[in-house]
């Protein structure tokens, strides 16, 4: 029996050192620049590919699309299916195992470059060529000693700003972006502590910068802004998300944040601007776990009933940016079985700093590529 995937492809016309050293203060003395609201975009066309899949898949999973070839990665499966940019399935490739085309876990992120890509699972890098062949395995990490000695280290007394150790490669909308033949940048989530404890927003980093011939992580960058740094926290929106911006730059955006955060190449903000989404519920569940058990934080609930933003992409050619989110729903609208729960999602676009377009997308929607 094949299975059946939904891609949405959407095509737009022309409208040094291991050491983080962000904290709130990079975030005092930024410029915030008001969005003007020019909007001309209110509708959106939306092409739908059916492609078909002759093998399982777990659900789990993102695409990724170059040269007229889209690629689901299944997470879960550690595989990669192949399709033509007519839906039409070629082939798959890797899958969990040793062998010469195989990772050993799930993948977490994926990024191309001109003669391959790079996988990256938790704690290995790969480094495959266009057709996922002549692997090259490295560590997350150039580890010096036990592994596991030095994890148990870490945990008893963590610190997010200088240990490397403690970060993985981010699981929610996860993200690399390829630098150059030894490096490319990668989201990450700090281990310990975790986004239940507010150290996590006061310290942990968001962006590490990683060494292929090294095999490390080699350089924190970031910090989450004042609104999660100053207010009891939100743990099911402790999400960041960022693109390559101008020249020497990045875009940073966050779940809770209406601002996008213009930084450099160290992500340390610059200036900032953006104007909210039609957020319809951002009454948003906040706690500090002295006063509440995290069991009782229902995750779940938050994510599908909350307005939040979800991803970025930016179009160095047109100057546009593109901003996801999730409007939320109202409590009225609430039921008792979450997964009948339907959180509208809407995409703002940018053109520069101006606000252009605020229109529905359909659910789940993410841009992987601009044609």
């Amino acid at each position: 029996m094949k299975n059946i995937v939904w891609c949405f492809v959407v095509l737009f016309a022309s409208c040094g050192g291991n050491t983080n050293t962000a904290s709130i203060d990079n975030y005092k003395e930024i410029k915030i620049e008001h969005s003007i609201v020019t909007q001309k975009i209110k509708t959106l066309n939306v092409d739908t590919i059916l492609v078909n899949n002759i093998g399982s898949i777990s659900g789990d999973g993102f695409w990724k699309y170059r040269q007229d070839t889209l690629y689901y990665f299944d997470r879960m499966l550690a595989v990669v299916d192949v399709y033509n940019c007519k839906g039409i399935f070629q082939h798959r490739s890797l899958g969990i195992g040793r062998g010469p085309g195989e990772v050993q876990e799930e993948i977490g992120t994926v990024c191309s470059f001109d003669s391959g890509w790079l996988l990256a699972e938790v704690y290995n890098m790969y480094r495959f060529s266009k057709v996922f062949s002549d692997k090259k395995m490295k560590f997350l990490f150039n580890w010096d000693g036990n592994f596991s000695e030095k994890k148990a280290q870490l945990r008893k007394n963590p610190n997010p700003k200088k240990d490397i150790e403690l970060y993985v490669p981010a699981y929610d909308y996860p993200q690399m972006t390829y630098l150059n033949k030894q490096s490319a940048l990668m989201k990450v989530s700090c281990e310990y502590p975790d986004c239940r404890e507010r150290k996590y927003y006061e310290e942990s980093a968001l962006v590490g910068r990683y060494d292929f011939e090294i095999g490390s992580l080699t350089k924190l960058m970031g910090a989450y802004p004042p609104c999660y740094q100053t207010e009891l926290f939100t743990p099911a929106f402790a999400n960041h998300y960022y693109t390559p911006y101008r020249k020497n730059e990045y875009l940073l955006s966050f779940g809770i944040d209406s601002l996008l955060y213009v930084c450099d190449e160290n992500f340390k903000p610059k200036r900032a601007f953006g104007l909210a989404g039609d957020i319809v519920n951002q009454n948003y569940l906040k706690t500090n776990l002295k006063k509440i058990r995290i069991e009782k934080y229902d995750f779940e609930k938050e994510e599908k009933t909350k307005g939040h933003y979800t991803s970025i992409f930016y179009c160095k050619k047109e100057d546009l940016t593109f901003r996801i989110y999730k409007t939320g729903i109202l409590t009225d609208d609430l039921s008792e079985d979450l997964d009948l729960l339907n959180n509208p999602s809407r995409m703002q676009i940018y053109k520069g700093d101006n606000l252009i377009g605020d229109v529905e997308v359909p659910g789940d929607f993410e841009i992987i590529a601009y044609a």
